[in-house]
């Protein structure tokens, strides 16, 4: 319990934390990186993922899923091979091992919260 209090603290005390609402509607941004080798934080978006903006589609915590969609901007993650995703992509947030592996105490949802930022919408890139 000591344990899951700490990390709770910590990630509230966080500075650089911003809000994040898990709600259908929701549009997002990624703000933050997460290393599962150190288990660290770093501020900006992972690369390749900077430019991307995303609304939640559908909402299953009990199911820990969370389904978005891409909607402006494109996305070439790590784990796409080089792939680059445009809008109307979709795909979901689950439990990520990693962090769940450094952070047993934690709810699968507080890694959403700390790299992840509520934005009022997604605005259609300038022509």
């Amino acid at each position: 319990m000591i344990r899951r209090l700490s990390l709770a603290l910590a990630l509230v005390a966080n500075p650089a934390a911003a809000e994040f609402v898990i709600e259908e509607g929701t549009f997002f941004v990624m703000h933050r990186d997460y290393d599962s080798k150190t288990n660290t934080f770093t501020d900006g978006a992972p690369e390749g993922e900077g430019d991307g903006c995303f609304q939640i589609t559908r909402v299953d915590l009990p199911g820990e899923t969370i389904d978005f969609t891409l909607v402006s901007g494109t996305i070439t993650p790590w784990w796409s091979d080089g792939e680059t995703f445009h809008p109307g992509f979709q795909n979901a947030f689950v439990p990520a091992i990693g962090f769940m592996e450094n952070n047993p105490d934690a709810e699968w949802t507080d890694l959403l919260h700390e790299i992840l930022k509520t934005v009022p919408d997604c605005a259609p890139p300038a022509s």
